[in-house]
């Protein structure tokens, strides 16, 4: 007994020590200004509906006295090709103070166009949409929009000469609460498949201010609950009638430990090498999920995967282990290694839960993973990304063209004059067996505050290796309550912009300005689809190469985070580098799901990449 107790005590020393010497040296001002010189912004505001805006919603009366709560999400954007110019310079944006899917372009500042459902049954009182996904769905050579909402199924806005067509991406009429999706090939037979992740459960009625006295719920622990929606596959079967065919697969979770979860998004991609797209499942209210893919073609397979922890590390910090608000989940190259790894945000203001973000760096260790072992580390207080605020979308962008990547979080949650940090605080200290009962929560009403006057940071990695948030410096440290952020080169000009959806307020495009000298390499990579259609080849991994030393590592994004929906566009910087001994090595899945492999020419500048079928 006593050797247990003096290993603890050793073990909570040893973190202590490691905990002191991993934290980073504060940067004067004048380094701060140094390393901030690189970066310029312009903002511009999102164009908006008519309409009179409203700042939280109607909810069903069980959840009357948190209604500020249940109105924290909603804002979204997406950046797409919807006119099929082959440049991503189109919006969509969803505004909750209007309930509205709104499409605009940068190329033109006019009023944008609303995506309303006009044709399927649909109930503004009691439905709300919550984000949207792009793609050729049908596989006719246009851009079709995919739509959630809380209230009610997916919708499919399929384009024509004239507009869209509507369609039921399910028709069973049931009642979801989705907060993130995402696109991938999951089962490797060579059509991209669609995940719809849930957050109440199934066949709730959260916003019926009218609905009977039906019992609605919360979670039922503050760091363990299982309580929450489920999770949907939607398997693409091919084109009829002009429509994509999917096919639900509802043995996905067979073998995974309490499925029904509180997901606010969610990362896919191969991390293993054999072109199946890993799932990162960021939770609320209890432990994110890495599901190691195991699918064939028509049937998926996972299974859940853990870290390891050592002496060292914390319980809360391994990998599937954790008991954090799990709200973003983005992958890149974090630490410039050439593997992707997993950012994700968390509750991580000062003094609040006691939480961090994760940096979960990628070890190369591949064998680790048919050993059910994730082999990834969480490094995000050695480099400097464990504390922001209440965090939401985690993106990762080389946004001065050096090569290395930088963070920003969409961050904050209710913007208000009364502080219900105490509240919230003695709610999560007590009993879970109340917390699944509305009523049994304090008032969060219009008007309070929960980490609502704070910035979206903007980390840039310093030569030492860590990260600092420069907002401050560049003139972007102004309050907001965000969500969403999506990131690509909107303007087509050698450098990546991006978008910000803020929740009840005016929401922004920050215009790139780099002014300097280090080029870059821009890919639309497509994959025929058929005679007169090529599709973005979502899920094929990008590799830059100089000589034999790999470089920089990417691939096809197909809608990863919270709400905000990335380009599909492949960019990468060049530091005081020239394309003439570089090269790149594309691995993806052929229409077929064969594993195929293609190397190209790296040419600086803007370049379409067409595939082999």
């Amino acid at each position: 007994m006593i050797n247990n107790y003096l290993i603890k005590a050793l073990a909570v020393i040893v973190v202590c020590v490691c905990f002191i010497f991993a934290r980073k040296a504060q940067l004067t001002p004048a380094e701060r200004a140094t390393l901030a010189t690189d970066f310029s912004f312009s903002r511009m505001d999102l164009p908006v509906t008519e309409g009179t805006p409203k700042l939280i919603r109607n909810v069903h009366p069980q959840y009357k006295n948190i209604a500020a709560w249940i109105s924290s999400v909603g804002a979204a954007v997406t950046i797409a090709d919807l006119d099929n110019d082959g440049r991503s310079d189109d919006i969509i944006h969803v505004d909750p103070r209007f309930d509205a899917v709104l499409i605009s372009s940068i190329k033109k500042r006019e009023p944008p166009i609303r995506l309303d459902v006009k044709l399927l049954p649909y109930d503004s009182a009691t439905m709300a949409p919550m984000g949207s996904l792009t793609y050729d769905f049908n596989a006719d050579g246009k851009t079709d929009i995919l739509v959630y909402y809380w209230g009610r199924t997916p919708v499919i806005f399929y384009a024509d000469s004239i507009g869209f067509k509507e369609t039921e991406l399910v028709t069973s009429g049931e009642r979801w609460f989705s907060n993130a999706a995402t696109l991938a090939d999951f089962d490797g037979d060579g059509k991209v498949d669609i995940l719809i992740t849930n957050y109440f459960p199934d066949g709730s009625r959260v916003l019926d201010n009218v609905a009977p006295d039906q019992d609605q719920t919360m979670q039922h622990s503050m760091s363990r609950a299982a309580n929450g929606g489920k999770n949907h596959f939607f398997l693409c079967k091919g084109v009829e009638l002009q429509n994509a065919v999917f096919t639900e697969d509802k043995t996905w979770s067979d073998g995974i430990k309490n499925p029904e979860d509180w997901t606010l998004a969610v990362a896919a991609v191969d991390l293993n090498g054999d072109m199946l797209p890993e799932l990162y499942l960021a939770n609320d209210f209890g432990p994110d999920k890495f599901l190691l893919n195991q699918s064939v073609p028509g049937r998926l397979k996972f299974k859940l995967l853990y870290g390891e922890r050592k002496l060292t590390t914390t319980a809360s910090s391994v990998l599937g282990k954790d008991s954090y608000k799990g709200m973003g989940a983005g992958i890149g190259d974090i630490n410039s290694d050439g593997l992707l790894d997993i950012y994700v945000s968390n509750i991580a203001a000062e003094y609040a839960l006691e939480e961090s973000h994760f940096a979960f760096i990628n070890t190369g260790e591949i064998d680790k993973f048919n050993k059910g072992i994730a082999p990834f580390v969480n490094q995000s207080e050695e480099l400097g990304l464990s504390r922001s605020s209440w965090g939401w979308d985690s993106k990762l962008g080389d946004f001065n063209n050096d090569g290395v990547n930088e963070a920003i979080q969409a961050t904050g949650f209710m913007k208000g004059t009364a502080d219900r940090w105490p509240e919230l605080q003695e709610l999560a200290l007590g009993n879970d067996d109340l917390l699944a009962y509305p009523a049994s929560w304090p008032n969060f009403k219009l008007g309070d505050d929960l980490s609502g006057h704070y910035h979206h940071p903007f980390f840039v990695r310093s030569a030492s290796g860590q990260f600092y948030d420069l907002a401050a410096e560049l003139g972007m440290d102004d309050t907001q309550i965000s969500r969403g952020i999506s990131v690509g080169d909107l303007d087509y000009d050698g450098d990546l912009d991006f978008v910000v959806a803020n929740q009840w307020e005016t929401s922004y495009y920050y215009q790139n300005n780099y002014k300097g000298k280090n080029g870059f390499i821009g890919l639309r990579v497509l994959l025929p689809v058929n005679d007169s259609c090529l599709r973005p080849a979502i899920g094929a991994i990008v590799r830059l190469y100089e000589g034999t030393q790999l470089k920089q590592t990417s691939f096809v994004d197909g809608g990863n985070g919270h709400s905000g929906r990335n380009t599909t566009d492949i960019f990468f910087g060049l530091k005081n580098a020239t394309t003439q001994h570089m090269h790149l090595e594309i691995q993806y899945l052929d229409n077929s799901g064969k594993s195929q492999q293609q190397v190209f020419a790296a040419k600086e500048g803007w370049n379409t990449i067409t595939l082999s079928n």
